[in-house]
């Protein structure tokens, strides 16, 4: 069975990307083993990702997937993923007939995995196929690939330990826009990390998004001084209500049981803890715990800066999240998906986020959302 046949991010592909990650969370439900095989398209240098040398690998992988009950995605970037039930003999034949095909410098752009044990990695292919961040890469190829060393590391969390947080966060707020004419009413502030000036704080010419697991490290690390931060009873003498986007992982930690037991009574419902979609597609598991802990203790939730068509995978309904963070994009009003029209019957809790330019408010108006965060509200209200 072949989900898909389209090779870009055009609905079809993203069809794909919604039927692979509804079959790994299924596998993961059932504890089904199942048996993958990943073909990187996307990962291949310029000449491998010529039409005719893309054929050649089609032509290497089709005969023997076509042979057997296997399921076959072709994911929203042009990769290529196959699932099997074990002993997934068809897909070790069709993985040996790829590397035959491909030169030994291309052959990690083919890997073998198995469900449920993969389903994280397998997820974060996905989501990169969306356009959501890059997958992690595997173990082996960790240590070659991190820019420092542990030394170095060690000297970037001292630094982020010591170093001004307020000149590497951006805020914006988040407001009520009346089509009516009202002045914009601030809702709450909402508060980012700016990458940029953190690298050069911490670690002056390096590349942190060279490394996944180098930057969640010092994303954790920054969140918990952001929370420590707006935990100081000074803050709370001058309280505004605030959000933040969080590592599922970080509400784990003890710092962040120190931050909760510290706020004073009511006040966790005036913070908004939002999750990213790609950390929830990395980890599914955490994601949940994560956020029954958060509802648990009062603060609000938030699926953060969601594009359309990633709705298909991560369905807002089914997250159980008090809020939809929809980013707003050019394309947006005349492709709105069947999984976004859900969404919008409950325009109340839809934040329209990047809102830059008098159109994107105009269309938040008429699909009924009436809290917007962008360039152009903070024009609006300092205006």
């Amino acid at each position: 069975m072949r989900a898909d046949t389209d090779g870009d991010r055009r609905p079809g592909g993203v069809r794909a990307a919604a039927e692979l990650a509804t079959l790994v969370r299924e596998s993961v439900a059932a504890n089904a083993v199942r048996e993958v095989l990943h073909l990187r398209l996307s990962g291949l240098g310029p000449a491998a990702r010529r039409p005719h040398h893309q054929r050649l690998l089609r032509d290497a992988l089709e005969p023997v997937l076509a042979a057997a009950r296997t399921r076959v995605f072709d994911l929203p970037n042009g990769d290529v993923v196959a699932v099997a039930a074990p002993p997934g003999l068809v897909l070790e034949t069709a993985r040996l007939a790829l590397l035959r095909t491909l030169d030994a410098a291309a052959g990690e752009a083919v890997q073998a995995m198995r469900l449920p044990a993969g389903a994280a990695q397998l997820l974060a292919i996905t989501a990169e196929s969306l356009g959501m961040g890059q997958i992690d890469v595997s173990p082996r190829f960790v240590a070659d690939a991190s820019p420092i060393n542990s030394f170095d590391l060690a000297m970037a969390e001292r630094a982020l330990a010591q170093a001004d947080l307020e000149a590497m966060t951006i805020a914006q707020g988040v407001c009520r826009l009346d089509p009516e004419g009202e002045p914009a009413e601030a809702l709450w502030e909402d508060r980012r990390l700016a990458w940029g000036s953190l690298a050069e704080a911490v670690l002056p010419g390096v590349d942190i998004g060279s490394c996944s697991a180098l930057q969640r490290r010092l994303t954790r690390l920054a969140e918990l001084r952001m929370l420590a931060e707006i935990g100081r009873p000074a803050v709370q003498l001058a309280w505004r209500r605030v959000g933040l986007a969080v590592v599922p992982a970080t509400l784990a930690t003890p710092a962040f049981q120190r931050f909760d037991s510290s706020l004073p009574a009511g006040r966790r419902r005036d913070i908004t803890l939002a999750f990213r979609p790609a950390d929830i597609l990395a980890d599914p598991a955490g994601f949940l715990t994560a956020r029954d802990m958060a509802r648990g203790r009062g603060y609000r939730t938030a699926l953060d800066d969601a594009p359309p068509e990633l709705l298909a995978v991560l369905p807002p309904e089914h997250l159980e999240l008090d809020l939809l963070r929809l980013r707003w994009s050019a394309d947006l009003p005349v492709a709105t998906p069947a999984c976004l029209d859900r969404a919008l019957l409950r325009p109340e809790q839809v934040v329209l986020v990047g809102v830059d330019r008098p159109a994107a408010i105009a269309w938040g108006w008429e699909v009924g959302i009436r809290v917007f965060q962008g360039a152009l509200v903070e024009r609006r209200r300092s205006g």
